[in-house]
């Protein structure tokens, strides 16, 4: 009789066992951990094994495990690659992810592949998640990573749902793998801050450092920086409009007395981006367009060795020098969270006031000038 077996070291695939009526066996492997589905191929085999006794036909032979569950599955759903070339695709035409995000977007998949095989993603459970975890760090990769995996693998998987291609993220289901030591410090101390200028200021890398003031004084993501417009300064009203593309919403805020400084040293233009660049295009076909968050993202980590300041800071540790500068210097939580744009369904609602951290602007000026202090 025909029989199911599943295979832990193949993520959990059922896999079709039966001996034809001319003795031969077969081991056939039905690509799903889906027992309903893996059954379609266990009652085929009866079938074709009684036909086969009956003289109807001469033998059974191999099942094909591509279409012996008709075409229904495989027009409705992707594989793991599939998907992955897939979203690898979104993620350059649409989601504007950056190259190293995409290149461990594909590292992750890879990795989940290697171990569980090139399933449907619909049938991928959240027990070959907790597989996949256990031989990764089974095989030496560090906790670290893994979790950097998970992470984009469940964002992946949070984009399947949104373009209905699964119906559940089975990520969800399983808890992040989390280094247990100690966490590395993600701010700057205000000596660190004024040795990173001091060595800009020494390259003649004026216009960077300018760059790097402006996330010092307004507590910004880099990409909200880099899109920063003329016409979003407001010196009679001493304030910035910043669009934040990662809540999608625009949030106006505070100009500090050190920030208006060096905006009036500046060479104010009526438009364009403040921290501006041009395509490669020639002639009259040259754009203007902001600088690229890579450029300087890896500008600012090739002051950061040179220094031999921690290697775990980045662009963002800045806005988190920002913060816990405000916190100690007794600034409330809450409106430290209004002075960064952090929305919470708790403390703001979903109709956020984009004025509010505006009212906060005497709390903003605690800030020390980083230069004169």
């Amino acid at each position: 009789m025909p029989s199911l077996r599943r295979r832990k070291d193949r993520g959990n695939r059922y896999q079709l066992h039966y001996v034809d009526v001319d003795g031969t066996r077969y081991r056939i492997d039905t690509k799903t951990s889906d027992l309903k589905i893996a059954k379609l191929f266990k009652n085929k085999a009866e079938d074709l094994l009684s036909q086969a006794k009956l003289g109807i036909i001469l033998k059974v032979g191999r099942i094909d495990a591509d279409t012996i569950a008709g075409k229904t599955k495989e027009e409705t759903s992707l594989t793991l690659e599939e998907f992955r070339e897939k979203y690898q695709q979104r993620c350059k035409e649409d989601l504007d992810l950056s190259d190293s995000t995409i290149e461990n977007n594909n590292l992750a998949f890879k990795s989940l592949i290697g171990v569980v095989g090139d399933i449907f993603i619909d049938v991928l459970t959240d027990e070959n998640i907790v597989l996949w975890k256990t031989t990764m760090l089974r095989r030496g990769r560090s906790r670290t990573t893994v979790g950097i995996y998970f992470r984009h693998l469940r964002a992946a998987f949070n984009r399947a749902v949104k373009w209905k291609l699964t119906e559940s993220n089975p990520f969800l289901l399983v808890e992040e793998t989390k280094d247990k030591g100690r966490k590395p410090k993600k701010d700057m101390s205000i000596e660190e801050v004024r040795r990173l200028l001091s060595a800009i200021d020494e390259t003649g890398d004026y216009k960077f450092g300018i760059y790097i003031k402006f996330l010092l004084y307004t507590g910004c993501r880099r990409t909200e920086v880099l899109y920063l417009k003329w016409e979003d300064i407001d010196l009679e009203q001493n304030k910035l409009l910043i669009y934040q593309e990662k809540t999608k919403r625009e949030l106006e805020i505070p100009i500090i007395k050190a920030l208006r400084r060096i905006i009036e040293e500046m060479e104010m233009q009526s438009s364009g981006f403040v921290f501006q660049t041009y395509s490669h295009s020639r002639g009259a076909r040259r754009k203007k367009k902001p600088w690229n968050k890579d450029y300087v993202s890896h500008h600012f980590k090739g002051y950061i060795r040179a220094l031999g300041l921690p290697a775990q800071y980045t662009l963002h540790s800045i806005r988190h020098t920002y913060t816990n500068l405000l916190l100690k210097k007794g600034v409330p939580l809450d409106i430290v969270q209004k002075l960064l744009g952090h929305t919470s369904v708790r403390t703001t609602g979903t109709h956020y006031d984009h004025t509010v951290a505006l009212h906060f602007r005497d709390y903003a000026e605690s800030l020390s000038d980083f230069e004169e202090e």
